[in-house]
């Protein structure tokens, strides 16, 4: 994983599709979301504040690295409470609630998550979007689309703006029946992500709903 750490789009690139948000052709993986966790941890743990905190979670760390995700669950949701509103805690609130999903325990999942305040560009911004993933699979439709957007608004960049309004757009044409919409995701992505729309073969998207509102 470290490999990767340094390079977020490409981390996304060599990302597998997610299991927790079916509907959606383009996602952040369980293992790049793991991974970018590890980039925050690694700016976390020299920065000046929360020291405890900030070494507190190593352990459940180190036994995801093991493959032992429900010890590493345990640890983290231990952390989260110990040493809530510090930045190990906080990070915990966040991995506590990844892990849920993955055992596809999405309301509590989102009880963690909902509470998590990361200040990190891409961590951050996936927490909004995971809360979306949740919301979708719960059938929540509308609130996943408010949440796919608000990630996609949340600091503009290359890497999470267009994934989200990619899941977005898919929520409005596939479940909410609001082509319209969809179309004019599609089309931002064009216009102002185009490797992004291009890599990921978008045009068929943005053909197939601009067909639905004629």
């Amino acid at each position: 994983m470290a490999e990767f750490l340094e390079n977020p789009v490409e981390l996304l690139n060599k990302a597998k599709e997610s299991k927790t948000l079916k509907i959606a052709s383009i996602v952040v993986g369980g293992i790049a979301l793991l991974a970018i966790v590890w980039f925050s941890y690694k700016q976390f743990i020299f920065g000046p504040a929360n020291e405890k905190s900030k070494t507190a979670y190593w352990r459940a760390m180190v036994f995801l690295e093991n493959e032992e995700p429900e010890k590493a669950l345990e640890e983290f949701v231990r952390v989260a409470k110990q040493f809530d509103g510090k930045i190990g805690g906080e990070i915990s609130q966040y991995m506590a609630g990844r892990l849920y999903m993955d055992q596809g325990e999405f309301k509590t999942a989102l009880n963690y998550l909902s509470k998590a305040k990361v200040n990190d560009l891409y961590v951050a911004t996936l927490i909004i979007g995971l809360q979306g993933d949740c919301h979708a699979e719960l059938g929540d439709f509308k609130k996943a689309a408010d949440m796919y957007e608000k990630a996609a608004k949340r600091k503009p960049n290359e890497f999470t703006t267009p994934m989200f309004l990619m899941k977005a757009a898919l929520i409005h044409e596939m479940k909410l029946n609001n082509f319209k919409e969809a179309e004019k995701m599609y089309k931002r992505i064009e216009l102002e992500y185009f490797e992004y729309f291009r890599t990921n073969n978008i045009e068929k998207y943005l053909e197939r709903a601009a067909n639905k509102t004629k």
